[in-house]
């Protein structure tokens, strides 16, 4: 067995024995998660209209939703809420009986299913979770776990936590995946309240490094408010690290932090 193929398996039994360890709710612990359950779950009355309003697109609240046609490279930093008691045993948007128990996840435009990590940002806390419902229908919202989920990564206590989702490849496409790393990280070349300075930095880092460099602008929720941070990446291996932050302290851009995400 490849090391490829083993890692795929073992991230796909993790998905399915995840739910093990979640703990039931009982006794005093219920009315806090009641509190925060009330906090992080928007009114999910949701109902897609039976007119479709095309190919790849569906409806909610009058509202249409275009899905993405592929999860491939898809990495994104944003508040994640969850959802409960209120949904358990309902039907899905994939329709499956959803379990707030399960490693599960709603995501507005991800195709379904699709294997992602969602890694804690407060804590640095990360799952594998499988997107097999729509949601949540706030803007400010980038993806609804189940309860199991919320439980593993630490806020289930709490109504939102700051994330960041990224598709996993190697499971979603293993006939594109070229090899698979147990942690995926990134190069960060600054944060800026505004965005018109992350863009102004942006290009001048682009102009350091080779054009096949990966190089984008992600939001990131704080208590003090928004931060726009240039993550670049991810990184093939510790020498294109090395390269990449050599240019970028050569033209005194600053000095990169590593970020990463996943891995033990």
């Amino acid at each position: 067995v490849s090391s490829r193929n083993f890692l795929i398996l073992v991230l796909q039994c993790l998905f399915l024995t995840g739910c093990a360890a979640v703990p039931q709710l009982s006794g005093t612990g219920l009315s806090v998660v009641l509190k925060a359950e009330k906090e992080a779950e928007p009114d999910r009355q949701t109902k897609t209209t039976t007119d479709k309003p095309g190919p790849g697109q569906y409806e909610v609240f009058g509202k249409i939703y275009d899905i993405m046609p592929s999860s491939l490279g898809y990495l994104e930093i944003g508040i994640a809420s969850w959802y409960g008691r209120k949904f358990d045993g309902r039907l899905t948007a994939m329709g499956e009986v959803y379990d707030m128990y399960g490693m599960t996840a709603a995501h507005k435009a991800l195709p379904m299913p699709t294997m992602v990590r969602v890694t804690n940002l407060d804590n640095g806390r990360g799952i594998v979770l499988r997107v097999n419902d729509r949601g949540p229908f706030h803007d400010d919202r980038l993806i609804d776990l189940s309860y199991g989920a919320a439980w593993a990564l630490g806020f289930e206590n709490q109504g939102t936590a700051p994330v960041v989702v990224e598709a996993i490849d190697e499971i979603n496409y293993p006939q594109l995946a070229e090899h698979v790393t147990q942690e995926t990280y990134y190069l960060q070349a600054g944060a800026f309240s505004r965005r018109k300075g992350a863009e102004l930095q942006m290009i001048k880092v682009k102009e350091a490094l080779p054009s096949d460099v990966q190089i984008r602008i992600l939001m990131s929720e704080t208590a003090d408010g928004v931060l726009h941070k240039i993550w670049i990446g991810p990184m093939a291996s510790v020498w294109e690290e090395k390269r990449i932050v050599e240019r970028i302290q050569d033209r005194n851009l600053g000095k990169p932090v590593r970020v990463i995400i996943g891995g033990d």
